[in-house]
């Protein structure tokens, strides 16, 4: 049985290990954490992982059990991550940062690092464009992902150099998918 005020990994190496939640966190359910993977399919295969506003660090972990190379998680208030990736052995492929999403996205792109997913879940109470660090784009790799998860009610931000490629509600979550294409921006199909 789930412990209050804490998450399972579903799948992968660490399928089933607890995860501890922030207080007054709203961590991504297991059902849309479970469906973001499926979406992702074999992209997740030896991703490097770059997981802003953190919290628990759910989906930043659970890449890493389902087959990504590394995962890097960012946090202001790191503690409860700090707990949540001991808690998982050696894991030389967890990362964690205390720092903000805009601080770190400065620092790897000055350093010249790439992600294949970037993964955003800013607080409800922060809009979303205001959430997005600017130059986002610098760090990701040339075919990577960027997917913000959005309050269902909430307009997918615009974020400079990429493109709204799918749209995906989950209960109470979107999910945005942005990508690196030319053309105009297709909206896919919504799942309930």
């Amino acid at each position: 049985m789930k412990a209050p005020g804490a998450v399972r990994i579903s799948a992968g190496r660490w399928k089933g290990k607890a995860l501890d939640v922030p207080p007054a966190a709203r961590p991504t359910a297991a059902r849309a954490r479970e469906a973001l993977f499926d979406l992702l399919g074999t992209e997740i295969e030896g991703a490097r992982v770059l997981d802003l506003y953190a919290g628990s660090g759910a989906v930043g972990i659970e890449a890493v059990s389902r087959g990504a190379a590394r995962a890097v998680l960012v946090d202001r208030d790191s503690s409860t991550l700090e707990r949540n990736v001991a808690r998982l052995g050696h894991a030389p492929d967890v990362v964690v940062l205390r720092k903000t999403a805009e601080d770190s996205v400065a620092s790897f792109a000055a350093r010249g690092d790439r992600f294949d997913l970037v993964f955003a879940d800013p607080p409800y109470s922060v809009a979303p464009e205001a959430a997005v660090p600017p130059n986002l784009e610098s760090v990701l790799a040339p075919e990577g992902v960027v997917v913000i998860q959005l309050d269902a009610r909430a307009e997918p931000p615009e974020i400079e150099c990429l493109s709204l490629t799918d749209l995906r509600a989950y209960g109470r979550n979107r999910f945005a998918f942005y990508r690196r294409i030319s053309g105009r921006t297709v909206r896919s199909r919504t799942t309930r």
